[in-house]
């Protein structure tokens, strides 16, 4: 039953996410409102799991170690996401990838610092179950989190933060990569030519992926496969599209699919009109 619960409950904080990620132009909001949105979510699951216990070691292990971390992780992520960027410098490509790099390296001295917890987390180890991921054990030898000790006793475990912790780690690490890639193929279009310079998707990304599906409907690329179209408008725009999947279910959803398209067809026929006046 947590297990259901927990998967309905999951899939329904990431249509959440996605929304906001489609709603919400302005970083610093869309980042506050996911950490509301995961606060929320976790609060379900926590109030959820008070009246359904986990009742066995097994289940509590399945509970603390592969459920409670993912709804976690989501929240330690949009949080770091959010310091990212309210303390992100002023200037250029190349401060703003120092920043970024930076950042690199400090998720490396985590990891680096947790580094037996990560390798067993990684090499999908079991043995230690036990002791990590059941309620009401406490080795000093297995460096517990000092944490726990204020957490809710009942919906906490000595590792289930720290395994969030790793998870929301590994998701910031690929998202400095991918920042840090983005500025550099930026800095390669202005070398090569300085007409191409702030050429950035200005519009909702909701609208763009309207686009995609139309180019991709129309077969305005030849054969070429949804997933590669995105591949490549996303480094032609310098812009990260998320699960596109997801978003044109939600766009599919919307009383009016084609908002952007709508909205593009009437000011190309006013530019016509005036032309024609």
């Amino acid at each position: 039953m947590l297990t259901k619960f927990s998967d309905r409950l999951y899939a329904d904080l990431n249509r959440d996410l996605n929304a906001l990620a489609l709603e919400e132009d302005q970083l610093i909001k869309r980042y506050e409102r996911s950490i509301h949105a995961c606060v929320k979510y976790l609060k379900k699951l926590k109030d959820f799991c008070k009246v359904n216990d986990p009742g066995t070691p097994a289940e509590e292990i399945q509970f603390f170690k592969f459920i409670k971390p993912k709804f976690k992780s989501q929240l330690i992520y949009f949080q770091s996401l959010l310091n990212l960027e309210i303390r992100r410098p002023i200037g250029d490509n190349t401060a703003i990838a120092d920043y970024l790099k930076n950042e690199a390296k400090v998720l490396h001295h985590f990891f680096e610092c947790n580094l037996s917890f990560y390798q067993y987390v990684r090499t999908q180890a079991t043995y230690l179950d036990d002791y990590y991921f059941v309620r009401g054990n406490y080795d000093v030898y297995l460096d517990p989190d000092q944490c726990v000790i204020d957490f809710d006793p009942a919906f906490s475990t000595t590792h289930d933060h720290k395994l969030a912790q790793v998870l929301a780690s590994e998701m910031l690490q690929e998202y400095l990569q991918s920042a840090v890639q983005r500025l550099h193929q930026k800095d390669a279009i202005i070398v090569t030519d300085v007409e191409l310079r702030d050429f950035d998707w200005q519009q909702t990304k909701c609208g763009l992926i309207e686009l995609i599906y139309c180019w991709h409907a129309t077969e305005a690329f030849g054969k070429k496969n949804l997933k590669s179209i995105v591949k490549f408008i996303e480094k032609v725009f310098n812009i990260s599209l998320g699960n596109f999947y997801d978003t044109f279910d939600w766009l599919a959803g919307r009383p009016s699919p084609t908002t952007y398209i709508d909205e593009m067809k009437e000011a190309f026929l006013l530019r016509v009109q005036k032309k024609l006046k």
